[in-house]
């Protein structure tokens, strides 16, 4: 079921089905790419345009976890992205979609959560606000991955190289590329050109996504190297970002991660994994982000 939002000349269409933006309109001009396969950089699994990976970001290094002396196969991205969600809360220009622990989830993730997606449009744009609660009796550990796959429109003769995405900090010359199926162990030098700014183009991304790690920017934006800014992205303080793109495409996936796929040292226990929150029982974890168009 697709839910719609209007403020003015903006609008926004989201799903039930992952909680997933799937439109984000000015006039006739669409901020979300409308193709398929732009999840961020590891093999195509049919995320959408934004989707939402929970309990965890993209892949687990046994394709599962342990907990308690038991092991949980959990799909790529977690189970949040073919979940039904259920609208529980409809104001004039925002909307609430939660997901609750039930016999299903429990198969492959064994704690009792509830994840409400807020999305609120605004004057400027988009608000996209997570809460993770923690409604059983154990400590609980996750990790939360939004992205936002944004078209890119090129003009006759223009490409991705057109196009870049801009930090609003200095960041380590460094990055994590994929291993195989897994994300390296170790980051790889990389040179930010222009300066706080990694520009998009075909062999930026033959490797898959560029995922950086800890980061300091909380604000990217996307530019146009004749044109300026087309919109920013507020990462929310999101520790960790994947960059994606791919030959030829017309779109940039920004994903702002709490939390990055495994590598071949990440423990197998979901408990001691590095990049995992860890939610007290009782306790609820609050994030999101925010689109400002241009």
């Amino acid at each position: 079921m697709l839910h719609h939002l209007r403020l003015g000349d903006l609008s926004a269409a989201v799903t039930s089905v992952g909680a997933e933006l799937r439109s984000l309109r000015r006039g006739d001009d669409d901020y979300l790419w409308q193709g398929s396969g732009a999840d961020c950089g590891t093999e195509p699994q049919g995320l959408g345009s934004a989707a939402l990976q929970f309990p965890h970001v993209g892949r687990l290094r046994e394709d599962g976890f342990a907990h308690a002396g038991r092991f949980y196969a959990l799909p790529p991205h977690g189970i949040a992205g073919s979940s039904q969600f259920r609208l529980i809360e409809r104001a004039a220009h925002s909307l609430t979609l939660t997901l609750r622990a039930d016999s299903h989830t429990r198969e492959c993730y064994p704690f009792d959560f509830e994840l409400r997606v807020t999305f609120t449009l605004r004057s400027d744009g988009l608000v996209v606000d997570y809460r993770v609660r923690n409604r059983g009796l154990e400590r609980m550990a996750f990790s939360l991955g939004s992205q936002a796959s944004l078209a890119l429109p090129l003009r006759p003769g223009e490409g991705l190289a057109d196009w870049m995405v801009g930090f609003d900090c200095a960041e380590a010359p460094e990055v994590y590329r994929l291993d195989g199926r897994l994300l390296g162990s170790l980051p790889q030098p990389f040179e930010f050109k222009p300066r706080q700014s990694v520009q998009l183009g075909s062999q930026q991304f033959v490797a898959g996504g560029l995922v950086f790690k800890n980061i300091n920017s909380r604000r990217l934006d996307l530019l146009h190297r004749r044109h300026g800014r087309r919109l920013a992205l507020h990462t929310g303080a999101a520790p960790h970002l994947c960059l994606w793109s791919r030959p030829g495409a017309e779109f940039v996936t920004i994903a702002p991660w709490y939390g990055v796929d495994d590598d071949a040292q990440t423990p197998l226990e979901l408990l001691a994994k590095p990049a995992a929150i860890l939610l007290p029982a009782g306790r609820a974890f609050v994030a999101g982000y925010r689109i400002e168009l241009g």
